[in-house]
């Protein structure tokens, strides 16, 4: 080819339209550090330059060690966010086992270029997160071409016509499983709550995922249940929901206990269950034997306003019950009719709230221990899930009936 190529023209385009600024500093026989360098150059020999996009910062550094000398310095950006620098005077690097030119912060698609006798080679720079992935032998194409071993590539040159090129061999990696969560195998042996058990000590069903699975953040969970009197069905009261009160005989009862928040966590302890605080088995016949219940107490509170007021366990008020006595790490609230609050001339909804305290003890159950908030760091207890639930009248309570006298007899006079 005459004259020189269109890659030449452009490199002499880019050094004359950017404005390079490098403040050079220079290290002998020791290793400089680059906090902010995202990319490196896979192959750093003889004279060239680099060209990139700085990631959302005006100034971008560089370092470049060749031959046991290692210089730094900075790059400006230009307006489109733009910095090059030409590997010239002391940043060409003539040692002949290359060296190494690392830049940052930058985005994806920078690029470089080394310039051998005859022609120019142009190679991507390479993002310091990929450089330890597997890399593939390059097919050698005999003694005609030599080739030198760069970072996630390799340098290319033809003996008999002088060419040179630069051919990436960093292997893609395909994207990875997602890790199951840390919890527990189920082997697959029926049997019922006591059976599950006894077999749960043998290791007859359920085993612990302790490895090779997702660590949660150690949040839990309040889960508020009743039971559907239609279909006899366990039902969640969700968190702020709302619950209706019976209008005559009967009750409804909601059941309160602490458990993880499905992100991953497990349990080591011999002694206790493989499924300890799995929210999976939450409202199945595992319930009793799963819950957090180590060092956990529940406490009420009731509404707002007149009605405002911890619970008292065993002591009706506002014709709802708590019992947090019977046991400890479980409470209920017995919802039944109440006249002052439902009635032909009532109609006050009662909001109910739960609110769980977990010792230390507790804390460890778990691996990640369970996250409580705690007023000082003396403390040896703390907070953790809480939820409420506001109980509504049934419909044809007080305003429905206060409603309809607000219509008159005949809402359309002729007088």
């Amino acid at each position: 080819a005459q004259g020189e190529n269109k890659l030449m023209k452009l490199m002499k385009h880019i050094t004359i339209a950017l404005l390079i600024c490098a403040i050079p500093a220079v290290a002998f026989g020791q290793k400089v550090s680059c906090d902010d360098c995202t990319h490196v150059a896979s192959v750093y020999m003889g004279e060239g330059g680099v060209i990139a996009t700085a990631d959302d910062a005006d100034e971008v550094t560089w370092v470049a060690s060749c031959g046991g000398v290692t210089r730094s310095g900075t790059l400006d950006a230009n307006d489109d966010g733009v910095v090059a620098a030409l590997w010239t005077g002391d940043l060409a690097c003539m040692d002949e086992d290359g060296g190494s030119f690392e830049i940052g912060p930058v985005m994806d698609g920078g690029w470089f270029w080394v310039t051998d006798a005859d022609n120019s080679a142009v190679g991507g720079l390479v993002s310091m997160d990929v450089l330890e992935n597997d890399t593939a032998d390059i097919t050698s194409a005999g003694e005609g071409v030599s080739m030198t071993a760069g970072k996630g590539a390799v340098y290319l040159k033809e003996a008999a016509s002088g060419r040179v090129g630069i051919l990436p061999n960093i292997l893609p990696e395909p994207p990875m499983d997602a890790l199951r969560t840390c919890g527990a195998n189920d082997n697959g042996n029926a049997g019922t709550a006591a059976a599950v058990a006894v077999a749960n000590a043998e290791g007859a069903r359920f085993t612990r995922r302790m490895n090779d699975c997702a660590l949660g953040d150690g949040g839990s969970i309040a889960l508020a249940t009743t039971t559907n009197t239609f279909t006899g069905a366990t039902t969640r009261v969700m968190d702020k929901g709302t619950l209706v009160r019976p209008s005559g005989t009967g009750s409804v009862v909601v059941t309160v206990d602490l458990w993880g928040n499905h992100s991953g966590f497990f349990t080591s302890a011999e002694n206790q269950h493989a499924l300890l605080g799995n929210p999976a088995v939450a409202m199945t016949a595992f319930r009793s034997l799963t819950r957090l219940s180590e060092g956990v107490t529940w406490g009420g509170r009731m509404g707002v306003g007149p009605d405002a007021g911890d619970f008292v366990s065993g002591t009706a008020a506002a014709g709802i019950t708590m019992d947090n006595s019977t046991n400890a790490n479980v409470v209920t609230f017995t919802i039944a009719a109440d006249t002052a609050h439902c009635s032909d001339d009532n109609n006050y909804p009662v909001t109910v709230a739960a609110s769980s305290t977990v010792t230390d003890a507790g804390v460890a159950a778990l691996t990640p221990p369970l996250v409580v908030k705690k007023a000082a760091a003396t403390d040896t207890s703390g907070s953790a899930a809480g939820t409420s639930f506001t109980v509504v009248c049934p419909s044809g309570s007080g305003s429905a009936k206060m409603g309809q006298e607000l219509v008159p007899e005949n809402p359309f006079p002729v007088e």
